[in-house]
């Protein structure tokens, strides 16, 4: 049992290694110059890696919670944006322009946490917006290949 705890840990290591090796970043990259937080400190996240995702100006990357692979118009995985707009502004922004990325919608469900659905060639998008406990709200946005 503990040979395969250990086996299943090593070859989760491996994984990440593996990706980190892609040549691509996992991340949105950060901006520098003047793009900066305007404090003289840190860089502030930048999404133009995402090209084909509508990223509203008032959101920053929650790191954390994040984790993509691959890169431009063919990456899978998931970002979770802290926006200052409340979950009602969030849900009609995404409803806007989702379409303009080349989305179709799916599904949608409106509610104290909303969920939508939308689909784009071989991919999937589903959309989770919650109301933050201090301002604001939570965009979880999770894209993965359909089928």
């Amino acid at each position: 049992m503990r040979l395969r705890q250990y086996l299943m840990c090593a070859a989760a290591i491996a994984g990440l290694s593996l990706a980190g090796c892609s040549g691509t970043s996992l991340i949105p990259n950060t901006s520098s110059g003047s793009g900066s937080d305007g404090k003289g400190g840190q860089p502030v996240p930048s999404f133009t890696q995402f090209t084909d995702i509508p990223m509203p100006s008032n959101s920053s990357l929650d790191m954390d919670r994040s984790i993509i692979f691959g890169a431009s118009d063919a990456w899978h995985g998931r970002l979770v944006l802290n926006s200052g707009g409340t979950q009602a502004q969030m849900y009609d922004f995404y409803e806007r322009e989702m379409p303009n990325f080349g989305w179709s919608k799916v599904t949608v469900v409106r509610a104290d946490i909303s969920v939508m659905v939308y689909d784009r060639e071989n991919r999937v998008a589903t959309i989770k917006l919650s109301g933050s406990s201090f301002s604001g709200s939570t965009v979880d946005v999770t894209v993965s290949p359909k089928g």
